[in-house]
C-alpha cells in the first residue's frame, strides 16, 4: 500500500495523465484518496506537534519577556511621529504595566486540577491537536469540493460527486512539503539568518499551495472530461465568489455602521 501511494504521488506531482486516469479507474480511488489525505495532514502537522510538546516544558521568563516588550515599544515611540505626544506616551506605558501585571498573574495560576501527571497531560493535549489535523482538512476539503462539482455540472462536466471527491483528494500531495517548511522555520531563532529561514519556509508554503491548486485543476479536468479552461473556472469560482460575499459583507457593514454614527449625532 505504502508503495503504491508513493508511486501515485510521484504521478500527481507531474501531472501525469495516465496517474489520474488509473487512479479514477481504481474501484477503491476514494479510500486511497482519503488515505493519502490523513497521511499527508499527519507529516505536515508532524513539526507542530514536536514543537508544541517542548514548548508545553519550557517556562516563559516573564521578565526577559517585558524587557523585550519595552525595547519594542520604546523604538516604536521613537521613530513613529504619531506617538510622540507625552500625554499619549504616559498612558500608553500605564496601559502596558496594567496588561503586563494581568500576564504575570495569569501565568502564575495552577493549571486545573488533572488525574494525570503534567508532563503526559501536556503530551495528551499536544497528541490530540495534531490527530486532529486530517479531520479539519478533510472538513475543508469536502465542503469545497462540493460547490467545485456544483460548478463543473453547471460548465457541462459528467462527474459524479464520488468521482469528483475521489479526485480532488490528490492535491494534498504537493503538501507533504509543509514538512520541510516545518524543519526550516525551526530555524527562525538564528540570529541574522533566521529572516531568510522564515521567507524559504513561507515560498516553501506558497509553492506547494500553488502546486495543489494546479493538481486540483488537473483532477477536475480528468474526473469531468473537459479542457483546463472550464476546470480551471469550477476550481476557483467558488473562491472568487466567498471572497466577493466577504467584501460585500463588509461594505455593507462600515456603511451600517456610518449610518449609525451619524444618526446619533
Amino acid at each position: 500500500m505504502i508503495n503504491e501511494l508513493i508511486a501515485l504521488g510521484r504521478g500527481v506531482l507531474t501531472l501525469d495523465d495516465a496517474t489520474f486516469a488509473a487512479h479514477l479507474a481504481s474501484r477503491d480511488a476514494l479510500k486511497r484518496g482519503l488515505l493519502l489525505m490523513v497521511v499527508v495532514a499527519l507529516l505536515a502537522g508532524l513539526i507542530p506537534f514536536v514543537s508544541a510538546v517542548t514548548a508545553s516544558f519550557v517556562r516563559v521568563d516573564m521578565n526577559a519577556l517585558e524587557s523585550e516588550v519595552e525595547r519594542q515599544i520604546e523604538q516604536s515611540l521613537q521613530f513613529n511621529p504619531a506617538w510622540q505626544d507625552p500625554q499619549f506616551q504616559s498612558a500608553f506605558r500605564e496601559y502596558f504595566q496594567i496588561g503586563f501585571a494581568m500576564a504575570r498573574d495569569i501565568s502564575q495560576l495552577k493549571p486545573n486540577v488533572s488525574f494525570l501527571p503534567s508532563w503526559l497531560n501536556h503530551l495528551l493535549n499536544a497528541l490530540g491537536t495534531w490527530l486532529s489535523w486530517p479531520f479539519a482538512w478533510l472538513g475543508g476539503w469536502a465542503g469545497y469540493a462540493l460547490w467545485v462539482a456544483l460548478f463543473a455540472k453547471l460548465l457541462g462536466g459528467r462527474a459524479t460527486l464520488e468521482r469528483m471527491l475521489a479526485a480532488t483528494s490528490l492535491f494534498v500531495v504537493p503538501h507533504v512539503l509543509d514538512l520541510v517548511g516545518g524543519l526550516v522555520s525551526l530555524l527562525n531563532n538564528i540570529a541574522v539568518a533566521g529572516a531568510c529561514f522564515g521567507l524559504l519556509s513561507t515560498l516553501i508554503g506558497l509553492a506547494a499551495w500553488a502546486w495543489g491548486i494546479a493538481i486540483y485543476v488537473k483532477a477536475t479536468s480528468a474526473a469531468n472530461g473537459f479542457g483546463l479552461g472550464k476546470a480551471t473556472a469550477a476550481t476557483l469560482l467558488p473562491a472568487l465568489l466567498a471572497a466577493l460575499l466577504a467584501m460585500l459583507l463588509v461594505i455593507v457593514a462600515v456603511i451600517g455602521i456610518a449610518v449609525a454614527a451619524s444618526g446619533s449625532r
